[in-house]
């Protein structure tokens, strides 16, 4: 069963920790020895705009394995992630290594995970898997869809013995499947970097936007989407007329140019200024750079906010938070305490929110701090990185 003192207990696969900013958690471990990564060698994301190479990591043992799928409608969508010469792989890394333990990134709806299930089982591991999924199924599908999708998450259930879940509503969700709730966890699949996301960041990016010192920035960045809400948001900034502010969006996606003209429409051209995708590590400077991040995620075809990054983000930089009270984003952001969330779809709401922090800096700046303390305690890499390690562990 392999050299014992050269033994790796558990594997990680799943293709979310493809994202360098979402594997970074994994660089906090303490027993890193211990680990074993099964990765995608390449990834395509954005419908193949982004293409994310496999690098090797110092001190971590990362293998690399073609995907078949990058998701889709469809079937292509049920095998998004699906990595078939992992079936190779796990008998050799369990004689070489004594591997018992294999960490799925995947939600139990995916054929994909089914396929690392059945493999784990059959090389006798242990398998946990994990899930974001915080709306009941029956709310927003049924028929023949419904009982796919059941089907498929009680086989997934069936050949699992951990699930980590991503919020609160996600475990509800599991253990409503008669899943035992102690072999479940609330943890998302990657921390905050809490020292690259810190205030006190010095940037030139209000230079850059032309905002004035008495100016107030307020800051979005994200999928320029329907789920984001950012009509809403523009048409709460058409109403802050007796503020001196401007908003940044920042973002890619398929309703960019329907917000421009929105923004022509209220005649916001000089108040509401557009950024393209830009990487991770600009985004710290620029968060230093704003006021208060406002993000209005809405409900949208059976999906509510599963966690919110970029709210997590704000935060560790010490910028308040205003954002919607949908899916689940009061476990990052605590209404009245680190920020303020406001019903979805509701401008009104949503200026009253914005014109509050603004012309409170003491608030804003209290609620920032908080913040800080709230993300560092909870969510930060290496808190996240403990989370994970102690819960597979638990299974050995």
């Amino acid at each position: 069963m392999g050299n014992k003192s050269n033994k790796k207990s558990l594997i990680i696969t799943g293709f979310p920790y493809a994202f360098p900013y979402y594997f970074k958690v994994f660089e906090c471990l303490e027993n890193k020895d211990n680990f074993i990564f099964i990765l995608p060698k390449l990834w395509l994301a954005k419908k193949g705009k982004v293409r994310i190479k496999l690098q090797q990591k110092p001190n971590l043992e990362i293998y690399g394995l073609s995907a078949v799928s990058y998701g889709g409608h469809g079937i292509r969508g049920l095998f998004k992630g699906w990595l078939p010469g992992i079936i190779f792989l796990l008998p050799y890394l369990k004689i070489k290594y004594g591997t018992r333990i294999l960490y799925s990134c995947s939600e139990p709806n995916l054929l994909t995970t089914l396929y690392n299930g059945m493999i784990a089982k059959l090389c006798g591991f242990r398998h946990v898997i994990f899930t974001w999924q915080n709306i009941a199924p029956q709310k927003y599908m049924g028929g023949l869809k419904l009982r796919i999708y059941t089907i498929l998450v009680r086989l997934n259930l069936f050949f699992a013995d951990g699930v980590i879940c991503g919020n609160k509503k996600a475990q509800k969700i599991i253990s409503n499947f008669k899943f035992p709730i102690s072999n479940t966890i609330v943890c998302p699949i990657s921390g905050v970097d809490t020292e690259k996301f810190r205030p006190g960041i010095i940037g030139n990016w209000r230079e850059q936007l032309n905002i004035k010192p008495e100016e107030k920035a307020i800051l979005f960045y994200g999928a320029l989407d329907r789920r984001k809400g950012l009509n809403v948001l523009i048409d709460a900034s058409y109403k802050l007329s007796a503020i001196n502010c401007k908003l940044i969006i920042v973002g890619t996606g398929p309703k960019q140019e329907d917000l421009k003209l929105q923004v022509a429409s209220y005649k916001l051209q000089d108040k509401i200024i557009f950024l393209d995708w830009m990487p991770n590590d600009q985004l710290p400077a620029l968060l230093n750079s704003a006021d208060i991040f406002v993000y209005p995620s809405v409900p949208t075809k059976g999906w509510e906010e599963q966690f919110g990054y970029a709210m997590a983000e704000a935060s560790a930089c010490s910028v308040p938070v205003i954002a919607t009270h949908t899916g689940s984003i009061d476990e990052v952001v605590l209404h009245g305490e680190t920020g303020l969330l406001v019903e979805p779809n509701n401008p009104e709401q949503l200026a009253e929110a914005m014109i509050g922090l603004l012309t409170n800096e003491n608030l804003s700046r209290q609620m920032g701090e908080k913040g800080r303390k709230y993300v560092t305690e909870n969510f930060s890499h290496k808190i996240i990185a403990e989370k994970i390690s102690n819960f597979l562990n638990k299974f050995l």
